[in-house]
């Protein structure tokens, strides 16, 4: 009989060994800290928290909790003249010192040409992911399509994706012959791959909030979505299906902090909590970063912190759009002006405005061109923009327009129509047109 006890007790206790019971499955801790759409904004300004604020925070949870993971979820550059003059590349470092673990590979990463990249890789200490975008030669031009790792007894899978839209929001110069893959097939094989090697999965996504839910509706075995590109204030974190999502707006004006447990035998969520905390509430800078930023910054202060004009009032977007073209067509002497409104990326505030405001509204080196189109090519070059102009009542369709705009719509004009429309270069940039004009006029 006691033989038969101990054999059971020996058999119980194996069987608990390889198949231990849910009480007690390992429940572990995850602290998440993410940014994302950040365009250069380093340096505290605004309702913009700068690297060093952020970087304060992110140290201060290092302190409080073993397992912290931080992530970029794209479009790190192009919005301020450090970014600009420098073609992005400060930002990356100044993103290895603030200790980023995964980053992500947004259509502005595109702004200076897909192989200016290859520099950005060389830089960051962390991988800059993208699963969807390839060269002609079908070969990846991101560190990877996921990525692997464990942070404090969880092992997470991280996949990235862009936007398949991008070739319509890049230049087409330097971006020739790159193949963009649809998001969602992408994801659905790389889940697959993934899911089963890890407790938690997670996707930095460039593709925009809505189509997140729509990933998060749709595709099995996502638990976490870090967004991007739509520059959606997400706060709280929502959950779609069975799939947490979340973005951190714009600018650093937020920081996105998720607070986690993942349970390691059911390789899910066991409990989740977050939200955005403003640049205001984030402690002060880390000093070691503010230096870093400094000493970028200095080296555009003497030419971008001069004072054009003075703002007696709000100016939006919309009404930087309407001056914009008229100025554009004043200095060009062309029928109309046409300027992107997403080409415009900030307002001006009241009081001074300087050289500042203009290199972070107009941050892409555009240069100044006017085109010779059809009226029926315009529309559909502003159907393609996705735009409702003012000039569209005006149009006829067989008359033939000189229009001033920039050479980013010049170059898809060109590659849309070919030689049914003439642009012509007249070799300035159109930020210092505007300067120009705002210096010597007034706003």
């Amino acid at each position: 009989m006691y033989r038969l006890l101990f054999v059971a007790f020996l058999t119980t206790s194996f069987t608990t060994l390889l198949y231990p019971p849910a009480s007690l499955a390992e429940v572990r801790q995850l602290i998440i800290v993410h940014t994302n759409d950040l365009h250069g904004h380093i340096k505290e300004e605004k309702d913009y928290a700068g690297a060093a604020r952020i970087s304060a925070f992110v140290d201060q949870q290092r302190e409080l909790y073993p397992g912290v993971l931080l992530l970029d979820a794209g479009d790190a550059i192009s919005g301020t003249p450090v970014s600009t003059m420098y073609k992005g590349l400060p930002i990356f470092r100044i993103m290895n010192a603030m200790g980023y673990d995964v980053g992500l590979l947004g259509n502005h990463e595109f702004d200076h040409g897909y192989k200016h990249i290859e520099k950005f890789r060389e830089i960051a200490d962390y991988p800059l992911l993208s699963a969807n975008v390839f060269d002609s030669n079908h070969q990846l031009i991101s560190d990877g399509e996921n990525r692997l790792l464990e942070v404090n007894g969880v092992s997470i899978g991280i996949i990235g994706l862009i936007t398949e839209t991008t070739p319509m929001i890049i230049s087409p110069v330097g971006n020739e012959g790159l193949i963009f893959l649809d998001p969602a097939q992408v994801l659905k094989e790389q889940i697959k791959l993934v899911r089963r090697r890890v407790d938690l999965l997670i996707v930095l996504s460039h593709v925009g909030h809505e189509e997140d839910k729509e990933l998060a509706r749709t595709i099995q075995g996502i638990d976490l979505i870090v967004g991007a590109h739509s520059h959606t204030l997400v706060d709280p974190v929502i959950k779609v299906g069975s799939t947490y999502i979340a973005q951190a707006n714009r600018y650093g004006t937020h920081v996105g902090f998720i607070k986690l447990s993942v349970d390691t035998d059911t390789d899910s969520i066991s409990s989740l909590s977050g939200g955005l905390i403003p640049a205001n509430d984030l402690p002060p800078p880390a000093p070691a970063i503010l230096a870093l930023v400094n000493f970028w910054e200095d080296k555009v202060k003497a030419l971008v912190d001069v004072e054009i004009a003075t703002a007696s009032r709000e100016i939006s977007g919309e009404e930087l759009q309407a001056m914009f073209e008229k100025i554009l067509a004043n200095a060009s002497g062309a029928d109309f002006g046409y300027y992107n409104i997403g080409g415009i990326r900030d307002k001006i505030s009241v009081g001074p405005v300087t050289a500042r405001h203009f290199w972070n509204i107009e941050p892409f080196e555009n240069k100044l061109v006017t085109m010779t189109i059809k009226g029926a090519d315009y529309l559909r070059l502003l159907a393609r923009e996705d735009e409702i102009h003012s000039s569209i009542p005006t149009i006829e369709l067989e008359k033939v327009y000189k229009i001033a705009t920039n050479s980013f719509i010049g170059a898809h004009a060109t590659k849309t129509f070919g030689d049914n429309v003439q642009v012509h270069d007249l070799g300035v940039l159109v930020r210092d047109v505007l300067i120009d004009h705002i210096r010597a006029n007034g706003l």
